[in-house]
């Protein structure tokens, strides 16, 4: 609503433009998807939720804010932060 409001103001108005400001069908918005340490993102084994952060298995681990769950044999446990 800000942007649209925005450009209406702009149309009518014969001042420079601000700063700030919004060109009508530039603005573009790029999803970023994180998973907490421990957990990723998995569409082969959790088809129905491919964008769900599901816990790490044992046999992997995410030590960051990444997506995915990396491989590492030493890990034992669920949830695993650390190979």
């Amino acid at each position: 609503i800000f942007f649209k409001q925005q450009v209406e103001v702009s149309r009518k108005s014969s001042e420079l433009l601000p700063e700030i400001y919004y060109i009508e069908g530039t603005l573009q918005m790029v999803w970023v998807d994180r998973c907490y340490p421990g957990y990723g993102m998995n569409a082969l084994i959790h088809p129905d939720c491919p964008e769900c952060c599901v816990i790490c298995s044992p046999g992997s681990y995410n030590p960051s804010n990444g997506i995915h769950c990396l491989r590492c044999d030493s890990s034992l446990i669920y949830g695993a932060t650390k190979c």
